[in-house]
């Protein structure tokens, strides 16, 4: 589905906007008008295109709406198939988000919105995904991607109007990371391990770099010189097995400058360049994420640290920048954050620093009290 409008001018000098709408009707077949949009303007035309649109969806094309107007709505199984063509292929969602889509289709909504009509689904429906076992944070994912396929529907004049639902709720958790102590254990635990090792837990604890851009780094990308990385490549799998993984920009879509710390900037320097990439296999190829949380859980298990993925390592970048102060801002631009309330989460730590200064502040007084 799309729509689109221009500016024409007629032999006479007059000047009118035309609306170009192509759609895809629920028969499968596909349709398509350009026809002169009322406006003067092309936000006015656009929006009188995009109301066109829904009505031609919902009705028929002009001479069918008897027809059309008569028809069955599809099934949440017939027409989530639509939703991932038309909106997620559309809109070239990443490939990471087209999986995830495809996964809560097939293991979540289907068994029990599958035979639902559309216009028959209610809020008591998706109560039924809310009692299934899984973590408030997974039910909520999903209940999200739900509302974004019902609201198409809507927007395609397929149903009136979506059910409205709450989302469940889930207790406030703050993300693991490492204290400085534990993250130093970490990266000499790294460093004995061997340089890949040693370079991978940088890239993350010293930079922040997300599990895909550690990966997908490349050693063009890696000004020794100028003492940051640019950040601009994500490895992420492919929707197609066959294809393998991708490289992507980075999740967001916003490169970013990350300045090199002098630990990490040693250990580029002894890491033997072996590829495009900066972290390779024996081949010279990307290393994959299970080949670096193997690593990384080789080295958690020397420092003595409990074992988790290499997230836990970004999370330990934002948080000892919130320890030392950082602004949050600050945090945010370094992390790469489309959305401050994303860096947010690390903000509880603040009252540990507020509470550092104040003992600060009482200890120098104590000093200037037993100077008197």
């Amino acid at each position: 589905m799309a729509v689109t409008v221009r500016q024409r001018t007629l032999p006479s000098g007059e000047t009118h906007w035309q609306a170009d709408i192509r759609v895809r009707l629920p028969d499968g077949t596909r349709f398509r008008e350009r026809v002169r949009a009322p406006g003067s303007s092309r936000t006015q035309a656009l929006r009188w295109a995009q109301r066109r649109e829904a009505h031609i969806v919902r009705h028929g094309p002009p001479g069918k709406e008897s027809k059309t107007t008569k028809r069955a709505v599809p099934t949440f199984a017939e027409f989530v198939p639509r939703f991932i063509q038309d909106h997620v292929r559309a809109n070239r969602l990443s490939p990471t988000t087209q999986i995830d889509y495809e996964n809560s289709i097939k293991n979540h909504f289907l068994p029990v919105l599958g035979a639902i009509r559309l216009d028959r689904l209610e809020a008591r429906h998706v109560q039924a995904l809310k009692r299934r076992k899984l973590a408030a944070t997974t039910v909520n994912k999903q209940l999200k991607q739900l509302s974004s396929i019902l609201r198409c529907a809507e927007r395609w004049g397929v149903i009136k109007t979506r059910p409205a639902f709450t989302s469940v709720k889930q207790p406030e958790r703050h993300p693991q990371f490492y204290d400085f102590a534990e993250y130093r254990r970490l990266t000499r635990a790294a460093r004995a391990h061997g340089p890949k090792t040693r370079v991978g837990v940088r890239l993350g604890g010293d930079a922040g770099l997300r599990c895909g851009e550690i990966l997908g780094l490349r050693w063009s990308n890696v000004h020794l010189d100028r003492g940051k990385l640019y950040v601009c490549d994500n490895l992420v799998r492919a929707c197609k097995p066959d294809t393998g993984w991708i490289l992507r920009t980075p999740k967001g879509g916003r490169p970013r400058w990350v300045p090199i710390t002098a630990p990490l900037d040693r250990a580029l320097r002894a890491l033997e360049r072996r590829g495009e990439h900066v972290l390779t296999n024996a081949r010279g190829r990307h290393m994959t994420p299970t080949s670096l949380t193997r690593r990384l859980a080789l080295a958690q298990r020397e420092a003595g640290l409990e074992r988790s993925g290499p997230h836990v390592l970004r999370h330990t970048f934002c948080s000892q920048l919130v320890l030392r102060g950082v602004h949050v801002r600050t945090i945010q631009k370094l992390a790469g954050h489309a959305k401050l309330s994303t860096t947010e989460v690390y903000m509880h730590l603040v009252s540990e620093v507020e509470e550092d200064a104040i003992r600060r502040l009482r200890e120098d007084e104590e000093h200037e009290d037993r100077d008197e």
